[in-house]
């Protein structure tokens, strides 16, 4: 697709230097003009992993498209992550569409196809060359309405994307983490001002509000606090706690008083299994359709 074009990403044609041609693999809808992105470092921690995954279900929960780079780890994670709960994302290549780096994420590039799109600027066959990847991340950022950092070193890739974030008027955001050197950039960012991420709601907060007030809208239950996230968590066909507990990544008696909570106001029902879901009325609603 050319800058010209219709279907040309609205976010990215609003940053000083869009891409004048894109190649594409899936397609672009209005709804992703909704978007935050999810970046850090390929050799994350076990913490960094459940943290990618954790915020970007929750947030493909609230109808967000998870944008981010297919490298491996935390990249791999974010996509996974909103495929998981059937939600939508793009990856950014610093390659052509055509050639997939790592080669191990073939899978993951074609759920990407078919949930979201695979896009780059540059020609059919370029491999993915270091001088490629700067270029990559201003499209990342510029996709985006914020850019989240889980894990990354001091000299980490995904710095660059931040810093193309705050060049485009973006938000930035980062994840606190374990005093290392997986956490010395995400640090960094929350020294220089990053806003603090802990869960999906921290970032919609800043970066799309409206996102979250559709769980009040009109026809919806009143909730706040931890109600929001759990209830968001849960969908109209069944959701195991132990999943629940994992994309609110609230403790687990937490979760459970407020899953009691809202089985009493008749919110949620409990199925065999410890699985919860929405009423079959309240499921199928409006609200879910976002």
């Amino acid at each position: 697709m050319t800058w010209e074009d219709e279907s040309y990403p609205d976010n990215l044609r609003q940053i000083y230097d869009p891409p004048l041609f894109l190649f594409t693999r899936g397609e672009f809808q209005a709804a992703d003009r909704l978007a935050i992105a999810v970046v850090g470092t390929r050799s994350p921690s076990g913490y960094g992993r459940q943290m990618a995954r954790i915020l970007s279900e929750g947030l493909a929960r609230y109808g967000v498209t998870i944008v981010s780079g297919l490298a491996r780890g935390i990249d791999a994670e974010a996509h996974a992550g909103a495929l998981r709960v059937g939600g939508r994302t793009v990856a950014v290549l610093g390659s052509g569409i055509d050639v997939v780096y790592p080669s191990e994420h073939h899978q993951l590039l074609m759920n990407i196809i078919q949930h979201g799109c695979v896009v780059s600027e540059l020609p059919m066959g370029t491999g993915p060359d270091a001088e490629n990847f700067p270029g990559r991340n201003r499209i990342i950022s510029g996709l985006s309405l914020g850019v989240v950092v889980v894990e990354a070193a001091e000299k980490s890739g995904s710095l660059i994307t931040t810093q193309y974030a705050l060049d485009q008027g973006r938000e930035v955001f980062a994840v606190p983490g374990p005093v290392s050197p997986r956490s010395r950039g995400t640090h960094q960012l929350l020294r220089q001002g990053a806003t603090l991420a802990e869960c999906s709601e921290d970032i919609l907060n800043e970066a799309a509000p409206h996102a979250i007030a559709v769980v009040s809208a009109p026809g919806e239950p009143s909730l706040s606090g931890d109600e929001v996230r759990v209830y968001g968590a849960v969908d109209g066909t069944g959701t195991e706690v132990d999943r629940i507990i994992a994309a609110t990544g609230l403790p687990a008696r937490t979760v459970l008083d407020v899953l009691l909570r809202l089985e009493l106001r008749g919110l949620v029902i409990q199925r065999p299994g410890k699985c919860f879901a929405r009423p079959a009325a309240r499921a199928s609603s409006g609200a879910d359709e976002r």
